[in-house]
């Protein structure tokens, strides 16, 4: 199925459902359909054929999904770009997708300007206030028909290039089908066990995986949440204003979340899937926000190039403690040596998987990029391990992996032993060359709010925590940690910084 015939079928299914809320306004599925099929008009008129470029730098707002589903129906390849990322990086990818049009929000339009390469021309339709000499997106709109194009788009057609972060070196574009979608789409919608009447919490970074914050709610028919930042106190008063049941978020999201809660009581009754990816979610955390809420919080564990979650727990079902749950429905997956072989259950390797979801590769591949795909595996680069119930555990990405003198050490054993210190808030943990040893750990703490740490207070802790030759050598305080779109802490600058 795909996303064309998911959004025509509610179209005629609950036309009258409220398919998209943001602030104070709800968009039904008749109306974002017919929304979708204008500008997809207008796309095609304005010479979008199959296979061309569609840039999206916009914010967490309606008209990026829109956007998204337009360029589906134009058979078009919608290309969100991360508008955190300097110039340079930028025009990098427009050097690579050599887009036919850009939709971009009037904020935006500085850096837009500065990034598109010289003697390029592109066409541009901004939304926001300020249009300039640009086309407004009103008027594209108004221009557009409001009738479906009625453009034979197939499964396996390209619908969009879902950019890596670029945290570990230049962002790559994985070449995503409609069928890709779907099959994670639906592995998701089995594994958490969602239904119709969900609404979702829409607040996944805009470049960032962007089909996972529309993808679900478009095909089951439900309703999908929009909010214009992720400040924990307009989550909760959006969880407890519109009824939301299913959230996907970061681990220090949900740590935010009930701090919050400590300051003032929303009812957030109607929360049912509190999902959290992206990195390690500590089970202390997991606890303490079920004895808050009633329910626990859902870790799971995906990519960009399984196309979101191949992992989840399951909602209802006992935790494996520290899990990121078993295999979503439509995907195999092992835990392999460098060699490929899989090793035995317990023992750690790299977490490999295989699914019509994963993709085929990346756009405009380089030559050593064909590493992560082969014999229709994606080998993912982190490292796990997994139990005889078929429960997998993240354990550190390939490249975090440290020896100290000859000792394996990984770096998420010791931010989780830093975390369990009452006063720090956040922890990360990189290698950094050592004479004696060859790498030794560096820890970066940032203490929690009104909190005095000293280095020495850190490393007495630790003592009690880790062997010795895990002991970080290296203990920096911060005020804070640099972040990538997508809310990671990016230990790719912290390396950076001590090379």
């Amino acid at each position: 199925m795909t996303l064309v015939e998911m959004l025509e079928n509610n179209a005629g299914r609950v036309p009258d459902k409220a398919a998209v809320i943001f602030h104070n306004t709800q968009i039904t599925y008749s109306k974002f359909n017919e929304t979708v099929n204008r500008l997809a008009s207008f796309l095609i008129e304005g010479g979008i054929k199959k296979g061309d470029r569609v840039g999206l730098m916009l914010p967490r707002i309606p008209e990026l999904v829109i956007s998204f589903m337009a360029a589906a129906k134009a058979q078009g390849v919608a290309v969100p770009i991360n508008f955190e990322l300097f110039e340079a990086k930028i025009r990098g990818i427009f050097e690579v997708i050599t887009p036919k049009c850009l939709i971009v929000h009037a904020s935006f339009l500085d850096i837009v300007g500065k990034s598109i390469p010289e003697n390029v021309s592109i066409k541009i339709i901004t939304v926001g206030n300020d249009s300039g000499n640009y086309i407004a997106w009103d008027e594209a709109l108004k221009n557009g028909k409001p009738n479906n194009p009625g453009l034979e788009v197939n499964e396996e057609d390209l619908v969009y290039l879902n950019y890596t972060s670029g945290s570990t070196g230049n962002p790559k574009g994985a070449i995503t089908s409609h069928s890709n979608i779907y099959y994670n789409t639906i592995g998701a919608v089995e594994a958490l066990g969602l239904t119709p009447e969900d609404i979702h919490l829409c607040m996944f970074a805009p470049f960032a995986h962007p089909h996972e914050i529309f993808a679900r709610p478009v095909y089951l028919g439900g309703t999908m949440v929009f909010v214009d930042n992720i400040y924990p106190k307009s989550l909760a008063e959006a969880v407890a204003s519109h009824r939301v049941s299913c959230v996907m978020g970061l681990a220090p999201m949900y740590e935010n979340l009930l701090e919050a809660l400590e300051h003032k009581a929303y009812d957030l009754s109607s929360l049912r899937i509190p999902e959290s990816g992206g990195m390690f979610t500590r089970p202390e955390l997991i606890e303490r926000f079920r004895q808050k809420l009633g329910v626990p919080i859902i870790p799971v564990w995906g990519s960009t190039e399984t196309t979101g979650i191949a992992l989840a727990n399951r909602p209802g079902e006992q935790m494996a403690t520290g899990s990121a749950g078993r295999l979503c429905p439509y995907y195999a997956g092992k835990i392999v040596d460098e060699h490929g072989a899989e090793v035995p259950t317990g023992e750690t390797g790299e977490m490999i998987f295989k699914s019509p979801a994963v993709v085929k590769g990346y756009y405009a591949a380089q030559p050593d990029d064909s590493a992560n795909f082969n014999n229709g595996w994606y080998f993912s680069e982190d490292l796990g391990r997994r139990d005889e119930a078929g429960n997998f555990y993240f354990v550190e990405r390939k490249t975090g992996m440290m020896k100290v003198a000859g000792l394996k050490v990984y770096p998420l054993e010791i931010e989780l032993a830093l975390m369990g210190h009452a006063d720090v808030k956040e922890a990360a943990v990189i290698s950094v060359k050592d004479r004696l040893r060859g790498e030794v750990p560096k820890a970066f703490i940032v203490p929690k709010n009104g909190k005095i740490l000293a280095e020495k207070d850190i490393l007495r802790f630790c003592k009690e925590q880790l062997p010795h030759y895990k002991l970080p050598k290296i203990v920096e305080i911060r005020e804070s940690l640099p972040k990538i779109g997508s809310g990671k802490i990016n230990k790719n600058a912290l390396q950076q910084e001590c090379a």
